[in-house]
Formats: C-alpha cells, sequence, structure tokens
C-alpha cells in the first residue's frame, strides 16, 4: 500500500460530485478543499490514470505519493485523522 495527496481543480464544468464519490469509494479522506489523502495499492500513475476518468480534459489532477507525515497548520478533519491513523 501507498500513501497518496490528490489534488485537483475542476475548471468549465464543474461535477465534483463524481469525482467526490470516486474518492469516497476508494477511502479517501478529504484535507482541504480540493485535496485529498489516499492509501491505495497503486503507482503514482495508475492513481492518476483512474481518476482521469472522473475529470474533464481541461481539469487539473495531480496525484503525489509520501512516505513520511505530511505537515500542516490546520486541515479538515477527516484528513487529520486519517493522518493520525496512520502515523504516529
Amino acid at each position: 500500500m501507498a500513501y497518496f495527496m490528490i489534488n485537483y481543480d475542476l475548471e468549465k464544468s464543474k461535477d465534483y460530485q463524481k469525482l467526490i464519490t470516486e474518492l469516497e469509494r476508494l477511502g479517501a479522506a478529504k484535507a482541504a478543499l480540493s485535496s485529498w489523502f489516499g492509501e491505495l495499492d497503486n503507482t503514482t500513475s495508475e492513481v492518476r490514470d483512474h481518476l482521469s476518468g472522473f475529470v474533464d480534459d481541461d481539469d487539473i489532477l495531480i496525484v503525489t505519493a509520501f512516505i513520511t507525515k505530511p505537515r500542516y497548520t490546520r486541515m479538515k478533519t477527516p484528513g487529520h485523522n486519517w493522518l493520525n491513523d496512520r502515523f504516529n
């Protein structure tokens, strides 16, 4: 399993629900307005390619793998809890 930070900006057509539903199905946790954490058994490219099916061609999608706990000032509770469940 690998940890990922998934960030997006939906441009012209803002169908957030389609992407959010898939992120939730994958067990991801919302960290900020358009940022989620996920733990998946995939590569960064595989996650990007899969999630690309839930956004439009003009949207921005960034998938970053990480191995140490990200540092932050604040974040949404689901993301905070997700990190604390995985890092002490």
